[in-house]
């Protein structure tokens, strides 16, 4: 083990996993943050043979894998009670006569309109927000025909102290630091230069800091999506244009509110294939609305969110012009002056190299597990380091909304590698030098596709 292997260990605890043996332990089906916390559980005096058939064996007993679900639901049906894993959901019925007060999803049985006892929802309310992974233990009554969540046991860690984890991070340097971040994402930090790794960890900004708007466009392999899937609950992936007004922002038929109301982040993957009128006209025209503002509105009812977006796609082949590409990339709806100057920055995911063979590429240390990593980043949105920000910086030549762009991606780097506040004014413009890059790199597409002469300009900076 390295040197900060071993002070991670030290510092952290359980909150620090082999992440290569996590990797190779990974339960299929289920993401990574669930599969290290089992791992975690069922190796607790270290990763064995007998352990981890132990562990496969008892996901496999509570699973319901490919067709089985109605096998699953007969067993329900005559034995009255079942233990199963899957991700649950509660929402609250308040006016309709026909359901329960509260409505469980059990997604692996086509069950959605099932119950669970209010003292559950008690002890685990992030059921009744994005929904647990966990075992349930559910019983069914014959007479009303009626399926009943009566205990519950999460897959996922919610009592974690913030101000442990930001006082830990003081026992570390910043090269240290920054390795067991690409550890954690499951990467190998010595297959990667510094650069890179700026790169690879700017791709969590929206996932500490509200509001964020980026795209990021690469080859093919490269975990573009990877950290959204398997790091972070917090996170959702949508594919494409697959997404509705009624999804994404309210639901006015039961008042249900959409995705944007229900994580931090939602990134919308391989974009670049997304045709002419492929997004529904409601969804782009209040994500103007939203993206400038953090509110939108749906039949007459208004709601903000801290969510961030993110939108990722594949170049094109061959050579391109990382100053013009998104005109031969997007479609018609996003590729509008207006649309492109609300991002916050372009990540330039054309510097990383796709993922080659597991020993070279994926990572040989440990790192934070997924779950701890995950509330961790969940918890880091609610500070910030603009006082940090104005008085250490003055930008030269930046509208308003150069200024927010830039402070919100100097912001996600500090609360991912500075949480502690502890930071040198080089290391302040090392981190300004990539807020800048992302953010000129928005400003030169546009001035490039439309020649207008307010993107004319590039921003730069002074540390005051």
């Amino acid at each position: 083990m390295e040197i900060w292997e071993v002070k991670l260990r030290e510092t952290y605890g359980s909150a620090a996993v082999d992440k290569k043996a996590a990797l190779e332990n990974q339960v299929s089906g289920l993401p990574r943050y669930v599969s290290e916390y089992l791992l975690g559980f069922f190796c607790q005096d270290g990763i064995t043979d007998k352990n981890i058939e132990e562990m496969q064996r008892y996901v496999l007993e509570h699973r319901v894998l490919g067709k089985e679900k109605e096998k699953h639901k007969y067993d329900l049906q005559i034995y009255l009670k079942k233990k199963l894993i899957d991700k649950y959901k509660v929402t609250i019925n308040l006016t309709n006569k026909k359901q329960t007060y509260n409505t469980l999803e059990i997604p692996s049985l086509g069950e959605y309109n099932a119950s669970v006892l209010n003292s559950i929802l008690k002890e685990h309310p992030r059921l009744l927000i994005d929904g647990i992974w966990g075992l349930a233990e559910l019983s069914y009554n014959p007479k009303d025909r009626h399926i009943t969540m009566t205990n519950f046991r999460p897959f996922q860690l919610s009592n974690i102290k913030i101000d442990e984890y930001i006082e830990g991070r003081n026992n570390f340097s910043t090269e240290e630091w920054i390795n067991i971040l690409i550890s954690t994402i499951g990467l190998n930090y010595k297959s990667y230069d510094m650069r890179k790794k700026m790169i690879l960890i700017s791709r969590l900004i929206p996932m500490v800091e509200k509001n964020v708007f980026m795209m990021e466009f690469g080859y093919p392999g490269t975990g573009k999506t990877y950290a959204y899937e398997q790091i972070s609950s917090y996170s959702r992936v949508i594919s494409g244009s697959k997404i509705t007004a009624s999804q994404l922002y309210v639901n006015l038929t039961t008042k249900q509110e959409g995705l944007l109301c229900q994580y931090d982040v939602l990134l919308f993957d391989e974009i670049d294939k997304v045709k002419k009128g492929g997004i529904e006209e409601e969804v782009m025209s209040k994500l103007y609305q939203y993206l400038s503002s953090g509110k939108f509105d749906r039949g007459g009812i208004e709601k903000s969110s801290s969510c961030g977006i993110v939108m990722v796609g594949n170049l094109p082949k061959g050579e391109f012009d990382k100053h013009s590409f998104l005109k031969d990339i997007l479609n018609e709806e996003m590729l509008r002056d207006a649309f492109l100057d609300r991002l916050n920055g372009l990540i330039p995911g054309w510097e990383i190299n796709p993922i080659e063979n597991r020993e070279k590429s994926l990572t040989n240390n440990w790192g934070f597990a997924a779950d701890y990593f995950s509330e961790i980043m969940n918890k880091l949105r609610n500070i910030n380091f603009d006082n940090l920000f104005y008085s250490k910086v003055e930008l030269i030549d930046a509208s308003t909304r150069d200024e927010d762009a830039i402070r919100k991606i100097f912001n996600g780097f500090m609360k991912l590698i500075y949480p502690h506040g502890n930071i040198t004014n080089e290391e302040i413009g090392y981190i300004m030098d990539f807020a800048i890059y992302y953010r000129n790199l928005v400003i030169k597409q546009i001035y490039n596709i439309y020649g207008t002469e307010k993107y004319n300009r590039k921003v730069s900076y002074e540390i005051m």
